[in-house]
């Protein structure tokens, strides 16, 4: 699907080259949950890319509940050895009998009106899910899982010019139904450093920015979305607020370069923020370069009740990423770069759909 189209298959050559010790996934195992979604896509295809051409010999496990959607996105991949879907609910116990020796925990309700509309879910999989996983992991002996965490978890910044390095803490008002992806996403990594502690369970986690890309479902409520699928359709811009916030953002393919560098270089326990640091834009700033991308306008839309209640709160979450870096890891894309190469790929395939 995605890696037809020259641009999309430009970024996971990209990801697919870089320096890393790609000998630790030969011959192994490794289980995706949320295989489907944004950053799971690029990981399947970064790693069958592996597979066809240099023979890294990873099996894919690539688990999500449909399977009808798995097989649009990765139709060319089925009834190859090195890859097979596992229909799996990651809050029901795993009883699956395939061997792992790799996790990377990626399912998870991600965007604004599922966190309104599905709350329980939302908590869910980052609680009941994630403990799953852990017992499965340690139950399989495995070599490491990777917990795809969140900027989230940081909460509200306590000053305004305060930054999300990898040991703040900011506020979360944790009566509220907006506060159970955070909140799950806190216990999920207190969850992970509990089985580091009690079994030795080698686990790092990642904590993407607001993290964006043409792989995202195209009902994706998170705003950048929706301001990429505006562009992509030729409407206006609408914005929802006044657009002053300002966040890190990181393009998808470099989300996914740095979920590769935890895996495969990260060290057991540590945190690692993924962002790119290289621009801060506001909301506003970001519908704004939208709208020119595609000649139209920004709109104000006053948001309805269902969708404020999954809006976060936060008004500046900036996340420096020099840890990461530390480890080799660098952005290939800056907001404007990434916000282009995601319009241009998804009106291409838009069109292609659409005769």
């Amino acid at each position: 699907m995605y890696i037809n189209h020259e641009i999309y298959a430009a970024d996971v050559a990209s990801i697919a080259g870089e320096n890393l010790p790609w000998e630790k996934l030969n011959g192994k195992n490794l289980l995706l949950t949320g295989a489907s979604g944004l950053i799971g896509t690029i990981i399947v295809d970064v790693l069958m890319k592996k597979n066809r051409e240099e023979n890294l010999n990873v099996k894919i496990y690539a688990a999500g509940r449909n399977e009808k959607i798995a097989r649009e996105r990765f139709a060319d991949y089925f009834g190859d050895k090195n890859f097979e879907f596992v229909k799996l609910d990651v809050n029901e116990p795993i009883k699956s009998n395939f061997p792992v020796d790799y996790i990377i925990h990626a399912a998870s309700n991600t965007h604004p009106l599922l966190y309104s509309t599905d709350p329980v879910g939302t908590v869910t999989a980052n609680i009941i899910g994630t403990h799953n996983l852990l017992e499965f992991g340690r139950f399989k002996k495995i070599s490491r899982l990777v917990f795809i965490s969140s900027v989230e978890i940081y909460g509200k910044g306590l000053n305004p010019e305060d930054v999300f390095d990898e040991n703040y803490c900011g506020y979360i008002n944790c009566n509220t139904l907006r506060a159970g992806y955070p909140e799950a996403k806190r216990a999920g990594e207190a969850l992970c450093q509990a089985y580091i502690s009690q079994y030795n369970l080698d686990v790092v986690i990642a904590r993407p920015s607001r993290i964006y890309g043409a792989t995202m479902r195209l009902n994706d409520s998170k705003a950048m979305s929706e301001f990429i699928m505006n562009g992509v359709r030729g409407e206006d811009i609408v914005l929802k607020s006044q657009g002053v916030p300002r966040f890190s953002y990181c393009y998808g393919a470099d989300c996914v370069r740095g979920l590769l560098y935890c895996l495969l270089k990260g060290e057991c326990g540590e945190a690692y923020n993924i962002s790119d640091s290289s621009e801060i834009l506001s909301l506003r700033e970001i519908a704004e370069y939208i709208s020119s991308l595609a000649g139209r306008k920004v709109v104000f839309e006053l948001p309805n009740e269902t969708q404020a209640k999954g809006f976060s709160k936060a008004v500046n979450a900036i996340m420096p990423n020099d840890k990461l870096r530390s480890l080799g890891w660098t952005p290939k894309d800056d907001t404007h770069s990434g916000v282009r190469k995601s319009v241009e790929i998804l009106r291409s395939l838009v069109e292609r759909k659409g005769n």
